[in-house]
């Protein structure tokens, strides 16, 4: 590996800055690493996804007038596409590293150069701008190049300062896309180099030292913050209510994913404790008038979770805001959906009231465990219940024979989610069968025996489920099925909770590999014990969902698995 020092500075002519280089040992780990020493970062680095597919990703978050100023991936990759060696089972053997790094390290800094020169030049003409507003001043339109040799300091008018400002916003999303480019290209290079899961991959450093890139620094943070302070008491956008975005603690990436993906930072919210344990809120920002999003899976620690989220929902309420929106990616409490034995509560319903008394508008779930939770909210608090199927059809299709499949359910009650997911497989070409496990519980995270209905023999099985709980159920599905002449068992789940011993199980168990979405955030100590997990994001679908909330468009179309754009 190879560091190369650069100039910031941004040339005259308007061309990147020529990359000089000198030999660096600081992206290379030492060669004796091991693997049960690796921390977080790397263990987020291998264990992420959709490197193929980004190519198509950064095209659509491309603003008019910013093309050139995006990390070149393809150029990047066709870098190590072009290193040769034989491709076997999706890996390189054979290749010059020494060749591929004289070629793929010094353009990979001029990229980074690229970016982060890009981001200086957009932030000091915002910069500029918001120095010229005045929000009490006159509101006369002047040229803001100050032409015509006008002594007077150019000003622009509130509906420059709205403009501008939402502009801002698309700088959010052009950090966001430019890490996930370097992230997802360095992630390539060591498979390509056949340096994954070996405790000497250069991502995790890599992605450590972007955190001190110029364009991931705090520049852009305290640039909204100064057109945060100049903003007038009323806005030229009519009755359109500003959008506000709220992070809980429960899943702070997916948070930051869709801050960026909707180009809305999100607001500083003070969340703690008191000494006995209370849960502490505080809003740092004034959300007056406001639509306000709060995201925040009610997922373990679940009670100290939800709590969170009921009095963020308060606190909104309390501060005079508009309308709250509860962006809830998984359910607490929603396994208690009924009376299943005599005194006891109904606390999927409980849960519902209980956002209900905050003052809650509106909630927008993920794969509710049963779809009448719904109707335990009163008509006045609507309910979205997305489908996360969609964000998995073109990935089983890369993954699984198109004509030899079966989508599996592993109860009679999941019928009607594998049904749907076989619809989907055949939109996307596919040609997949539908079969059901009938199980016996001994009781609750216990399988006594496992019957099927339908006939799975030489074909892959995708098994699907809303939630992966201690993978008891599913693991002896898998097993079943195997024996029942299953080719190779994949699996599907929407919520990956993972408790004790799932991981074990799932490492144990016939599964090929296992798949959900990132509505829980997977904690490090799973992805250690087994690395058959992968997650798979749905933040597109969620921020669908939310423009949609807000614009006032219909969101039936993102319940139907058809609409594969969401992937």
């Amino acid at each position: 590996g190879r560091v190369f020092l650069r100039d910031l500075r941004r040339p005259n002519d308007g061309h990147p800055p020529q990359c000089m280089s000198e030999p660096a040992g600081s992206m290379n780990p030492p060669a004796d690493r091991l693997l049960e020493k690796r921390d977080s970062a790397r263990m987020n680095y291998v264990r992420a996804e959709g490197l193929d597919k980004f190519n198509e990703e950064l095209a659509s978050y491309v603003q008019p007038g910013w093309e050139d100023d995006y990390i070149d991936y393809s150029k990047l990759k066709q870098i190590l596409k072009d290193a040769g060696g034989e491709k076997e089972d999706g890996l390189r053997s054979g290749v010059d590293k020494e060749q591929l790094d004289a070629e793929f390290f010094p353009e990979l800094e001029c990229q980074l150069d690229k970016v982060n020169e890009a981001f200086i030049h957009k932030c000091d003409y915002f910069e500029g701008l918001v120095h010229k507003y005045e929000p009490h001043g006159p509101q006369s339109t002047v040229a803001l190049t100050g032409e015509g040799g006008s002594s007077a300091p150019p000003r622009i008018t509130h509906d420059d300062y709205w403009t501008s400002f939402k502009d801002l916003g698309k700088m959010t999303t052009y950090v966001w896309i430019n890490r996930q480019g370097f992230f997802k290209i360095m992630k390539k290079y060591d498979k390509v180099c056949g340096l994954l899961s070996t405790g000497r991959e250069l991502g995790p450093d890599f992605e450590r030292r972007l955190d001190h890139e110029v364009f991931t620094g705090p520049r852009l943070e305290t640039l909204i913050e100064l057109y945060k302070n100049k903003k007038p008491q009323t806005s030229s956008i009519g009755s359109t209510l500003e959008m506000k975005l709220i992070g809980g603690t429960a899943n702070p990436e997916l948070a930051n994913e869709l801050s960026a993906r909707l180009g809305v930072p999100l607001m500083p919210v003070k969340i703690g404790c008191f000494n006995d344990g209370e849960v502490a809120i505080q809003l740092m920002e004034n959300v007056r008038n406001s639509e306000v999003y709060i995201i925040q899976p009610t997922c373990s620690p679940v009670n100290d979770n939800l709590m969170q989220l009921l009095l963020l929902i308060s606190a909104c309420r309390r501060a005079s805001a508009s309308r709250v929106i509860a962006v809830v990616p998984y359910y607490g409490y929603a396994r208690q959906d009924r009376k299943e034995r005599s005194r006891v509560p109904i606390s999927a319903a409980d849960v519902a009231r209980l956002m209900e008394s905050m003052g809650v508008d509106r909630v927008c779930c993920v794969d509710l465990h049963c779809g009448q939770i719904q109707g335990f909210f009163g008509p006045r608090t609507p309910v979205d219940n997305l489908w996360a199927s969609t964000i998995a059809l073109q990935y089983f299709k890369s993954r699984v024979d198109a004509d030899k499949v079966v989508v599996v359910s592993p109860d009679a009650g999941g019928v009607a989610r594998a049904k749907l997911f076989k619809d989907g497989l055949e939109a996307v070409g596919m040609s997949p069968t539908l079969a059901v496990i009938i199980k016996q519980r001994v009781k609750a995270g216990e399988v006594g025996q496992t019957d099927l209905v339908g006939s799975v023999q030489g074909c892959d099985v995708i098994i699907v489920d809303d939630m992966i709980d201690t993978a008891g159920t599913l693991c002896a599905a898998a097993n079943e099925l195997k024996q029942f002449g299953a080719k190779r068992v994949f699996a599907f789940a929407t919520h990956g909770l993972f408790n004790n011993p799932a991981a074990e199980r799932i490492e144990r168990s016939s599964l090929e590999e296992v798949v959900t979405s990132n509505s829980i955030p997977l904690r490090d100590e799973v992805a250690k014990a087994t690395t058959k997990i992968r997650q798979l994001s749905v933040g597109k679908l969620l921020a669908e969902a939310i423009v949609s909330i807000h614009t006032g468009k219909s969101v039936s179309q993102l319940f139907d698995v058809k609409n594969i754009t969401l992937q």
